[in-house]
């Protein structure tokens, strides 16, 4: 089960890199909140059969559950208004990360 679990995240971190590669986005510069995603993916991907977001509820509507498969049909249009999307794992190319230190 873990090597399973390795595999599938090792296939889901391949496709978070060429998705960036070409986006135009970045994977948020907080490794924490990528690899938090990242989990959520995995087991969705393991349980569901397909890496749908871990921030979004699965319908078991194969059709409105296909627009929460990431990346979402939602991310670019949150990235744009917000700088990153829902879930926090892709982020504007400008992006700052934010300030959590209370300053």
């Amino acid at each position: 089960m873990n090597e399973n679990k390795e595999q599938e995240e090792a296939k889901i971190r391949k496709m978070l890199a060429d998705y960036t590669a070409y986006s135009g986005y970045k994977l948020n510069p907080d490794t924490k909140s990528v690899d938090r995603v990242v989990k959520g993916l995995v087991t969705r991907t393991m349980k569901y059969g397909h890496a749908y977001c871990p921030c979004r509820l699965v319908m078991n509507d194969p059709e409105k559950d296909k627009k929460i498969i990431c990346p979402c049909a939602y991310h670019k249009e949150e990235i744009e208004r917000d700088g990153e999307c829902h879930c926090n794992l892709f982020v504007r190319a400008d992006y700052q990360a934010k300030n959590n230190t209370g300053e």
